[in-house]
This record gives structure tokens, C-alpha cells and sequence, in this order.
């Protein structure tokens, strides 16, 4: 399966370079990996049919890299293949599609509990946001200690989220619905 990465912009004396997590290449290894450059002049069309599937990483937001994201996750829409959002990617795509998100204290660099279908799960945390409020067509498949959605689908759309790194963890984890959507 060919899957696209989107990347976060890092700056180092004045210049702008995308960088992609380590994690991702042994999380995905079977795959075919595109690393999606933060340019909002490409052809977001080709690039979308260029792949089998979007994955949204997580790390620090930047006006690029968001134009970059939704420009090539409306087109990826459009093809109707699947698209999960990670952390930054998984708070992107449920605000874009109509979620309500917060903030949310001690969830820096920690590791805590959640709650998928009445199996507790360990999962790290590098934010400060949560989603408090699904958009209208999501299925929350995890919830944390508050109540918050961890991780969600939306089936009709093919998009899927979890706000935790799956590529960071010592075996990686993912809900099996969203493991299913993307094929991994």
C-alpha cells in the first residue's frame, strides 16, 4: 500500500525544513511511504491519486503545513481513500469537519489511560488540546479518564483519528477499526 505522510515544518536560522518522526518507517514498513512536502502550489489532485491512503501526523501546527493538509485531505475526500489524522493530524481533521476542540491540562509528554470498548489502553500524550465534542457522523471508539474522545471514525467518510502516536509507543497500537480503514 502506497500511504502518504504529511510532515510538520521544523525552522533552524531562518529556514523552513520538513522532517518526519523516525517512528513512522518501522510502524509502516510494509508499506510504501510519500512524504507530502509543505507546499500549497502543488498538484494536490495527483498527489492524492498518487496514493492508497492519507495519514495526517502529529506535531506542532504551522499555516503551511495546514493549508498543505487540508488541500491534499479534500482531494484524497474526493477519491473517497482513507485519511487518519494523528495527534496534530486527528485535532485537524475534527475541527475541519465540525468537532469542538479544547484545552486540557497534564497531557504534555505523559502517558495515561484510556478506555476502548471497556479495555483500558496506555497511550503517550504530547498535547494540549482534546476533542470535546465529536462532529455529528463520528463514532467515538475511545474515551479518556474525563470522558474525552481519544480516538474516533467516521465510517461514511472513511476518516478516522486518534490523538495519541501510535509510531512513539513500544508497540505500536491502534484501534482495529482504524487499523481496518487503512488497511495496516
Amino acid at each position: 500500500m502506497r500511504i502518504g505522510l504529511t510532515q510538520r515544518v521544523l525552522y533552524h536560522k531562518g529556514r523552513a525544513y520538513d522532517s518526519i518522526e523516525h517512528g513512522w518507517y518501522s510502524y509502516l514498513r510494509e508499506h510504501t511511504l510519500t512524504f507530502v512536502p509543505n507546499r500549497g502550489d502543488q498538484n494536490f489532485k495527483k498527489l492524492a491519486e498518487s496514493i492508497d491512503a492519507l495519514i495526517l501526523t502529529g506535531g506542532d501546527d504551522s499555516a503551511i503545513r495546514r493549508i498543505t493538509e487540508l488541500k491534499l485531505a479534500s482531494e484524497v475526500m474526493k477519491q473517497r481513500k482513507p485519511i487518519v489524522g494523528v495527534c496534530h493530524g486527528a485535532f485537524l481533521l475534527m475541527e475541519h469537519l465540525g468537532g469542538t476542540i479544547g484545552t486540557i491540562e497534564d497531557h504534555v509528554d505523559t502517558l495515561h489511560d484510556i478506555n476502548y470498548f471497556g479495555e483500558v489502553r496506555t497511550v503517550n500524550s504530547f498535547h494540549n488540546l482534546c476533542i470535546t465534542a465529536p462532529h455529528t457522523d463520528a463514532t467515538v471508539l475511545a474515551t479518556d479518564e474525563d470522558g474525552n474522545c481519544e480516538a474516533w471514525i467516521d465510517s461514511k467518510l472513511a476518516i478516522a483519528g486518534v490523538v495519541w502516536h501510535p509510531e512513539r509507543m513500544p508497540v505500536a497500537w491502534m484501534p482495529d477499526e482504524i487499523n481496518q480503514l487503512i488497511g495496516l
